[in-house]
């Protein structure tokens, strides 16, 4: 089997599994991070646990949310053997959310492993088309970054209330939030109404950077799902881009939760207008009610 590593350079030719293995791992090394950053006092409130083993990456909370209860890297590049399963029915088994999601993308192997999960009780009901950038594009993204904060102690908690509310989150969050503020590899950006000083914040995001890739997520409002605040990601997003490829990022990956047949839409227009490409479908399954695995 074929090994890439984050440190994989723009100028490095990369096969579409290989990109969507380096995507992943990002995505899963953020989560591990913030799993790690959760001080001990979260990490019991919310009951989270994680496991990482032979590439296999499981979340789990006490949190009902599906990106706080996932299975995030079977098939790719964990190997979907049997043990692997018994080993996602063994971690989720005493789950306190009482259910969990399995990601399954266009390049997990085997091509038929949604249907084995199917076999076992798990039903599709979401997606997220993965966007994935190689190659800084500065010249793009500068135009569209004014007006936006960079995240640190004099604003941290203006950035956390606007996730609390836009989730919904129990206070514990807020503590695990403030964790990430001045952690190494983390990037935190809002942007307020008409990017005026004194306004209210109306959009923020995360990014997280390792090896050179970096992954951009913690978003709220989500664009196209809660706001139509396509213009005001399109902000935050461009000066976290720059910030991090001043610390060394040189490859990026993010999702739009709303996926369209077609990848057309203003969720598309705005990820394509700072040089993202749309690169594959993430398919999300989850057991129904709740029910534990077979």
């Amino acid at each position: 089997m074929r090994t890439v590593t984050l440190d994989a350079t723009p100028d490095v030719v990369l096969t579409a599994r290989d990109v969507a293995v380096l995507a992943e791992s990002i995505d899963t090394r953020s989560w591990l991070d913030q799993h790690a950053a959760a001080p001990e006092a979260v990490r019991t409130g919310l009951m989270l646990d994680h496991r990482y083993a032979d590439g296999l990456a499981m979340v789990s909370s006490a949190i009902p949310f599906s990106h706080f209860n996932m299975v995030l890297t079977l098939g790719c590049p964990a190997v979907a053997t049997p043990e692997a399963l018994e080993a996602i029915d063994r971690f989720y088994a005493a789950s306190p959310a009482g259910r969990h999601w399995i990601l399954v993308n266009d390049y997990s192997e085997p091509q038929e492993l949604g249907q084995q999960l199917a076999q076992r009780g798990y039903v599709e009901n979401d997606g997220w088309d993965r966007v994935v950038l190689r190659g800084p594009r500065e010249d793009i993204w500068l135009p569209y970054a004014s007006g936006c904060e960079i995240v640190g102690d004099r604003n941290a908690e203006d950035w956390v209330n606007v996730l609390l509310k836009c989730y919904g989150m129990p206070q514990p969050v807020g503590e695990w939030l403030r964790a990430l503020v001045g952690r190494a590899g983390w990037i935190h950006a809002l942007r307020r109404e008409n990017g005026r000083p004194d306004g209210p914040v109306v959009m923020v995001r995360s990014l997280f950077h390792a090896g050179g890739w970096a992954w951009l997520g913690i978003d709220a409002p989500i664009p196209g799902v809660m706001a139509p605040c396509f213009d005001d990601d399109r902000a935050v997003v461009s000066a976290l881009l720059c910030e991090a490829v001043g610390l060394g990022a040189h490859s990026f990956v993010s999702d739009i939760e709303v996926a369209s047949p077609t990848r057309s839409g203003p969720q598309y227009r705005y990820w394509n207008e700072l040089g993202f490409e749309a690169m594959y479908l993430r398919r999300v399954f989850v057991k129904p009610n709740g029910d534990r695995a077979a």
